[in-house]
């Protein structure tokens, strides 16, 4: 079995100490045959064993617990130095040349199936993959990098040191500032996913309950054109689509004017913000057959996982306008959740406004 890399197809929901909350809920929906892009997990040992041979596991530890929580540019200048110690020095070699190889044989998988392609220039997303984080509690996720349209085996293997880098980010430096030494280091383990790139027409979220009022018999999605990036970062006000879990009627609508979309950089690595056409700024980027088709998906997910489910998404429109439906990461959804107890401990405080629950959400959906 290899010691460093596991196939998503590999991979169930019990493996998060293998491959973190991400890679094994990515697993875990393989699994249960939902379409999910195909990929792999660079695992936890492969960072804990970066750490020691290397000799970076105490420099990094001292850098967490000497910084000053309270002090952004202590934070900061933790986080600077904890990437500079990480790049400076390369991969076991034994570690470098099995990630290699998984990427290569994921992209030559991938350019047979399509019949077309460079398999050296196969596009994947590189994904931070926490212990801590998608789990029925923790809030962990976002604070880790996503690395989007990275092409070459030479780019992953950098890209995938870029997430373990990020796990030295200024907030998770705070959060594990203080913790007692064990939960310090489980705090501290951080596993990689790499995915297959979505070419993603239109991308958002769907909630199988109302983040709003927890109610469990609606379904809210919200999707905007481009990638995802721009949605669940909240840099677009997304569509807003409502529906009822029996029947699955579609019962509200609000077409947001939507003004910029993440899209594949010229040349094909990386992306970047562009403006949304004009012609396209205020028309619903999801059809009514679409809608009906994610929410139908959405049950699914959370019938299988047996409580409510926060789903990230994306659309491929081929040629003749169909429409392929990718899930890119399921999470129990624990917003609605966290506003309830934090209601529960301040019952004298009024409501000032309820802001989109895509925004809440945002946090979390990195």
């Amino acid at each position: 079995m290899p010691g460093f890399t596991r196939g998503f197809d590999e991979l169930r929901s019990s493996d998060r100490e293998l491959v973190g909350g991400k890679c094994a809920s990515l697993g875990e929906l393989v699994q249960a045959g939902l379409p999910v892009p195909g990929g792999f997990a660079v695992t936890v040992e492969a960072f804990e064993d970066f750490r020691d041979a290397t000799g970076l596991r105490s420099e990094l530890k001292a850098l967490v617990r000497t910084v000053d929580p309270q002090s952004s540019s202590s934070l900061q200048a933790a986080h600077d130095r904890a990437i500079e110690l990480i790049a400076a020095l390369p991969m076991p070699p034994e570690m470098e040349v099995e990630i290699r190889g998984a990427y290569a044989a994921l992209a030559q998988s991938t350019v047979e199936r399509r019949g077309s392609g460079d398999p050296e220039r196969v596009p994947v997303a590189v994904r931070s993959s926490s212990v801590d984080e998608d789990g029925d509690a923790a809030s962990f996720a976002g604070q880790q990098e996503t690395y989007l349209w990275v092409v070459g085996a030479d780019e992953v293997v950098e890209r995938v040191k870029e997430c373990w880098a990020s796990m030295y980010s200024p907030q998770a430096i705070a959060y594990r500032h203080g913790l007692p030494e064990q939960d310090a280091q489980h705090a501290s383990k951080i596993s990689v996913a790499v995915q297959l790139m979505a070419r993603a027409d239109v991308a958002g979220v769907t909630f199988t309950v109302s983040p709003r009022s927890g109610d469990r018999s609606v379904i809210a999605i919200n999707a905007s054109w481009g990638l995802g990036q721009a949605v669940v970062s909240g840099e677009v006000t997304p569509d807003e689509f409502w529906l009822n879990k029996v029947g699955l009627g579609i019962t509200s609508t609000r077409v947001a004017h939507k003004l910029h979309e993440y899209v594949p950089a010229p040349g094909g690595v990386g992306v970047e913000l562009r403006d949304v056409p004009a012609e396209r700024q205020d028309v619903a980027c999801l059809s009514e057959s679409d809608i009906l088709a994610l929410a139908q998906i959405g049950l699914e997910v959370e019938k299988h996982y047996g409580t409510p489910q926060d789903i990230e998404w994306a659309i491929e429109r081929g040629e003749d306008g169909s429409a392929t439906i990718m899930l890119l990461q399921s999470r129990p959804e624990t917003n609605w959740k966290k506003r309830k107890d934090e209601q529960a401990k301040k019952p004298n405080d009024a409501t000032t406004g309820m802001m989109s629950f895509i925004s809440t959400a945002a946090k979390g959906s990195r």
